[in-house]
Order: structure tokens, then sequence, then C-alpha cells
């Protein structure tokens, strides 16, 4: 495992996850984490592989982004609409989370009320953005960011994260990103307009059913 200073020398290219979630969780054994600095196409062979951008934002020259729904910080009591919202907003990726599950999030110990932020138009719900904050790291990770569907275009997503940032700062010393390279929603170009930059790549490689055994590690 990293030492912390040699993580926050290099957060994006030294782990492809935060560094507190990098000290709890264990990577299956058909599994593995690659940068893409050191991906072999032989890989591929045996692996399944999905790519993902890892980016950093110093929390300086943070953009002004306004946008015509209020902003703001959400509350344990809307969980609920929370839920609702990532349903509705990754409906194409068949992803579901209930609210017992979302409650779950605000009692981890990286959890930071002031990082949850919605934004409302006519009281309803339409994006939000869910940050944890590592205090000993000093590190604020964007875990997630949802737009509804007919509301994307207008720059909500982009404002969303600008938000986080200012209430971040003074509390952190930078923050990190990741997600899908090629998602349809595009993901990347709102945190780069945003001020994040890097050009870190890893690659989560899936052992092919083929070559997976019963209890034996990847290979």
């Amino acid at each position: 495992m990293l030492s912390p200073q040699e993580y926050r020398a290099d957060p994006c290219g030294s782990l492809s996850i935060p560094y507190w979630k990098a000290k709890r969780v264990a990577v299956p054994s058909h599994i593995k984490i690659v940068h893409d600095r050191d991906f072999d196409t032989a890989l591929l062979l045996r692996y399944n592989d999905k790519k993902y951008f890892r980016l950093l934002h110093r929390l300086e020259n943070i953009p002004e982004r306004d946008v015509p729904e209020r902003l703001e910080q959400l509350t344990p009591a809307q969980t609920g609409e929370i839920a609702e919202l990532i349903n509705r907003s990754y409906a194409h990726l068949h992803l579901q989370v209930t609210e017992e599950y979302v409650k779950g999030w605000t009692k981890a110990e990286t959890h930071c009320p002031r990082l949850w932020i919605g934004a409302f138009r006519d009281e309803k719900l339409v994006g939000a953005i869910l940050c944890d904050l590592d205090r000993e790291i000093r590190e604020a990770s964007i875990e997630w960011l949802q737009v509804l569907p007919e509301c994307r275009g207008r720059g909500i997503g982009a404002a969303l994260v600008c938000k986080a940032l200012e209430q971040v700062r003074g509390f952190a010393d930078f923050a990190t990103v990741s997600g899908e390279t090629g998602n349809v929603t595009c993901p990347e170009q709102v945190y780069r307009r945003c001020g994040f930059s890097g050009a870190d790549v890893w690659h989560i490689l899936e052992k092919k059913p083929e070559y997976c055994e019963k209890g034996g590690a990847a290979q």
C-alpha cells in the first residue's frame, strides 16, 4: 500500500480509486486493475476490459457557472428524492439504488453534508452531486453526479461541480473524479470544463468466464 505522501504526490496516477477506498477494498481474484502505461493488449485474450479516466483538480481557478436552477445543500430527509434522481438519470445503465442504500452513504466516515448539493427547478430535484471528503488525506472525491435526461445540456452538471469545489476549498487540498471512458453522457467533458485535468486512464480487467477457475487467483 502506498503511503499517504506517495499518494498525494500523484493521486490519479498512483491509484485507480481514492486513497480511503483503497485502504478498505480488496480486489477480487478475478479482477486486475492496470494503469494505461502498464497495459498490454495481450491481456485481452483472458480479460474483458473497461477503461476509466481519473482526473485531478487542485482547487485553484474554479470557474463560475451560473444556472437558473437553485443550488443548495441536500438534507438526510431527501434521500428518497436522491435515489429516484439517480435511478432516472442512470436508467440507460439499468442502475437502481434504494433509499436505504443512499441513507447508508450518510453514515460513512467520509460523508460531508456540505458536499451533497442539489439543483432544484420549481422545487423539483433535477440534478445532484454527492462527494466524499477524506479528512486525513484532505481529498474530496466526486462519487455521484447526475442530471435528469430532460434537463441535460443546460450547464447544470458543471454548475454543481463548481459549487462543490467552492464548498470544499479550505477543507481539502485537491479533488478527484473518475468515470468510464466513452460514456454516452460525456461526463469527462463536464469535469474538464470545471478545471479538472490529467491523462490517467485505468483498465478494470475482468477475467473471462472460460478462464475463471473456482477459487483460483487471476493471472
